[in-house]
């Protein structure tokens, strides 16, 4: 099974999603990652309400693969959830 990629368009902002209904999560943070696991830029969750939460990043203007970093604390409890996005240049003929 492969795991789900998010792809956009370079320089664009994306935003993506979390998901924690039931017990109350915070923090809630979302970084960006390089394919070198460096840190392209992180936020603060914002709360949109009965337990979803969004996060939005700036894109690198390169075409590239990254990783969406999600952590939260649940009841003194850490978890992480990831995903892949793959930015794309835009291509004319």
């Amino acid at each position: 099974m492969r795991p789900p990629v998010l792809e956009k368009l370079a320089g664009t902002t994306i935003k993506v999603t979390f998901v924690n209904t039931g017990a109350s999560a915070s923090p809630i943070s979302s970084a960006l990652l390089d394919n070198a696991e460096g840190l392209v830029n992180s936020v603060s969750a914002q709360s949109s309400g009965n337990g979803f939460y969004y996060a939005l990043h700036q894109l690198p203007n390169s075409a590239g693969w990254y990783v969406n970093e999600w952590r939260a604390v649940i009841q003194a409890n850490s978890y992480t959830e990831r995903q892949f996005v793959r930015t794309r240049k835009m291509e004319t003929d």
